[in-house]
């Protein structure tokens, strides 16, 4: 019998904005599983023909607008569509009343407001069975995520600065997804912006020993630079480099 494959659906793999070709960042996991929520991610989460009843779970990295630009509008999605059962909110300190308070200030109908939303405020750390996190360095205060499913995982790092400490979340994964904004001419910047380089994203993967390695969270300034990102990330890992697309998906 086939071993169950893992698949990942990126609904925004852009930066801080959203642009023609590329949404903020979110991440789809089976079908079920979000990891993050930005901008013009719902309107993707439509094009790859997921509903949004089809979710159990979201789990938010850190509470930036990239990150969470969508959450409002895909919580009013799904009291619209008459959701029943409990939708599960995971995040650093305070999500749930990030949420809270973006439903207020969005006028939100008392009506939609009846959606069961269940929180867990997360410190890093947690070994939840199918989630694990850990605290990188980035403020507001990041959880990095490793997911396993069906005998397969995968690590998000979300936003961060280069963390020696992520290569043992992310042990043994089939696949890394990293924050890779800046290239190696720009680590003055990636640190002072708490973000990685493509080449520190590659010493994570080869310390982790993953066999899939995606940089992520590509800026508008860097269009262009593609093959430049893989290339010094390739300095560091000997494994497969990937820079996805909105709306690609990987099966493994």
């Amino acid at each position: 019998m086939e071993a169950k494959r893992l698949k990942v659906t990126f609904l925004g793999s852009g930066g801080y904005v959203v642009t023609a070709d590329r949404s903020c960042p979110s991440i789809l996991v089976d079908g079920v599983l979000l990891l993050d929520c930005g901008f013009g991610s719902l309107k993707n989460l439509r094009a790859a023909g997921v509903s949004v009843g089809a979710l159990k779970r979201l789990l938010i990295t850190h509470h930036h607008a990239d990150h969470v630009g969508d959450l409002v509008g895909l919580l009013w999605a799904m009291a619209v569509e008459g959701r029943g059962e409990p939708f599960e909110i995971l995040g650093p300190e305070g999500t749930d009343k990030l949420t809270l308070s973006l439903l207020e200030a969005m006028n939100t109908p008392p009506e939609y407001t009846m959606l069961k939303i269940t929180f867990r405020n997360l410190s890093g750390g947690e070994d939840l069975g199918e989630v694990k996190t850990l605290k990188t360095i980035h403020k507001p205060v990041n959880l990095a995520y490793r997911v396993e499913r069906g005998g397969k995982s995968l690590c998000y790092s979300g936003d961060t600065a280069y963390f020696e400490p992520l290569a043992a979340l992310a042990k043994g994964c089939n696949l890394l997804i990293h924050d890779a904004v800046f290239l190696e001419e720009q680590k003055e910047l990636a640190a002072l912006t708490n973000h990685s380089t493509a080449r520190e994203a590659g010493k994570i993967a080869e310390a982790a020993g993953v066999e899939k390695l995606v940089l992520f969270h590509i800026l508008p300034f860097n269009r262009g630079f593609e093959r430049e990102f893989v290339r010094q990330a390739g300095r560091e890992f000997s494994g497969e480099i990937l820079i996805v697309k909105d709306l690609e998906t990987l099966e493994f």
